[in-house]
């Protein structure tokens, strides 16, 4: 008997030290869970990368931006393949599964706020897809590594306007409710601040609104978010604009130089992307300083040490064309204006501004849709908010670090061609849409399409007419739920760049 009451103690003490050994052996660093907050900071990175990397490329077909002739042969002629966006759509349907790993830990440890965020950075980024690429899945996006999910089903964009619009009501909803002193951690968009993310979903909401609003009446929906603040709180001022700000001793902004020239420019004047001729034109023909803002002087000129000149490239020239170009005007490459040094030493992405949603509001009043207010002065202040995007930063002059003063800003309104004019004014807002859009490639380009503002020419000889959809990537080609919609809803034939999504009239 005492043995036996001997080895039962050992075999307890030998469990007993199996189990502390386990405990030891957990990494605290690397749990079996993620924890829901360490998911938000890439997830809202990843969104805001989404957008930036529009720049270059929906950035060029809205013309935005231009290529030398010869320099981007597929991209700046329309040479086109589902190839070309392989990226776009890869990288939107991974950042898709994080976001809904997220809502699911919200869900299982009942942490509303983060749900409510969960469905926000969602609309945001299939919101760019589906106006990319038109017809998506949205309910089953991003399940993929689900058994079963291995091929999401498509859906119409019109239906996918409105999943995205009822998941922003419920995460106006939960954010509503959440009780006073709710806080969240990791955020690097709004610090924690959830009533700004309250109205950046309100905000956004009217963005898809008013993207529809060429194909349907969303004339009740849009007075119903604007004529109720309490119900539905939307951007007040420029800081409640849903902008990104970078970490740039780890996390760079496309955008931004780490080491600038030597030249003291300030600006990569090698770089082939070129401000293009429709903006500078647009700008210097109002007198705008956002030109000095969105333009570098022309290399030629700022080496010159003479008057400096700003000049926009003409977009979707073949090699010979920008050859003759040159012959003609005597012009070289150091004679067109590349992005701006202030652009190229900050480090912010605007996903969606103050001024944006001020100009959106504008049309909803110019257009008659029931929204209480003056266009002129919801213009103006549209206008204004563009400006305060570029207030000086410290005590740096306008050499050092380019910004919009009081007095360029007086200037600017002197001249009665800015004055709002209700005759033109859906020209008007449209060209602004198209100015404060600037490097947002995704946001000038969906609005082009619906409005058709400002007119942009291809070159004479590209391959095809400007892009009004990405193509579905050469791998999603393959999938059979893609095959099966193309099959039911497309007369069997895949989209090509050409081939118009819904919301466009």
């Amino acid at each position: 008997m005492k043995n036996y009451f001997v080895c039962l103690v050992i075999v307890m003490l030998s469990f007993q030290a199996c189990q502390n050994f386990e405990e030891i052996n957990i990494d605290p660093n690397n749990p079996a869970v993620v924890p829901v907050e360490m998911l938000l900071p890439p997830i809202i990175s990843g969104s805001a990368n989404t957008m930036v990397g529009s720049g270059r490329r929906a950035g060029q077909y809205v013309q935005h931006l231009a290529y030398p002739g010869g320099t981007s042969e597929n991209d700046g002629r329309f040479n086109l393949t589902g190839a070309s966006w392989r990226e776009e759509w890869n990288n939107a349907v991974r950042l898709i599964k994080d976001i809904n790993q997220m809502k699911l830990l919200a869900e299982q440890n009942n942490q509303p706020a983060y749900i409510a965020l969960a469905y926000i950075n969602k609309v945001y980024v299939l919101s760019l897809v589906t106006d990319a690429f038109g017809d998506i899945p949205y309910d089953e996006a991003g399940m993929g590594n689900i058994d079963g999910m291995e091929f999401p089903k498509f859906q119409a964009q019109e239906e996918v306007y409105q999943r995205m619009l009822a998941d922003l009501d419920s995460a106006n909803n939960l954010l509503a409710e959440l009780p006073q002193g709710t806080s969240i951690s990791r955020d690097i968009l709004y610090d924690g601040e959830l009533q700004k993310w309250r109205k950046f979903a309100n905000t956004l909401k009217i963005r898809i609104l008013m993207r529809q609003s060429a194909k349907k009446d969303v004339s009740q929906q849009v007075s119903e978010i604007f004529n109720n603040p309490d119900r539905y709180p939307i951007f007040a001022n420029v800081d409640d604009g849903a902008t990104l700000v970078y970490n740039n001793s780890s996390d760079f902004y496309n955008w931004y130089i780490q080491n600038p020239s030597s030249d003291g420019s300030g600006v990569d004047f090698s770089d082939n992307a070129k401000v293009s001729d429709v903006m500078i034109g647009l700008l210097v023909k109002g007198g705008d300083p956002r030109l000095f803002i969105y333009a570098a002087p022309t290399r030629n000129s700022f080496l010159a040490n003479g008057s400096l000149e700003y000049r926009g490239q003409t977009a979707g020239l073949s090699s010979a064309e920008q050859e003759a170009l040159y012959e003609r005007t005597n012009y070289t490459d150091g004679d067109f204006s590349v992005v701006g040094r202030r652009i190229r030493r900050d480090n912010r992405a605007f996903l969606m501004t103050y001024s944006e949603l001020l100009l959106l509001k504008t049309e909803a009043i110019q257009r008659g849709m029931g929204v209480s207010g003056q266009a002129n002065e919801i213009y103006k202040e549209a206008v204004e908010a563009s400006f305060d995007k570029w207030k000086q930063v410290g005590s740096q002059n306008q050499t050092q670090n380019p910004y919009i003063s009081d007095n360029q800003r007086e200037e600017y309104w002197s001249n009665a061609e800015n004055q709002y004019q209700s005759e033109k004014g859906l020209t008007m807002i449209a060209e602004q849409y198209f100015v404060d859009s600037f490097l947002n490639g995704f946001e000038g380009w969906a609005s082009w399409r619906r409005t058709g503002i400002p007119e942009i020419k291809p070159g004479a000889s590209v391959r095809a007419e400007i892009p009004v959809r990405y193509v579905y990537s050469d791998n999603e080609q393959n999938n059979p739920s893609l095959i099966e919609w193309v099959q039911e809803h497309m007369d069997g034939t895949m989209p090509d760049q050409n081939v118009k999504v819904w919301f466009q009239p």
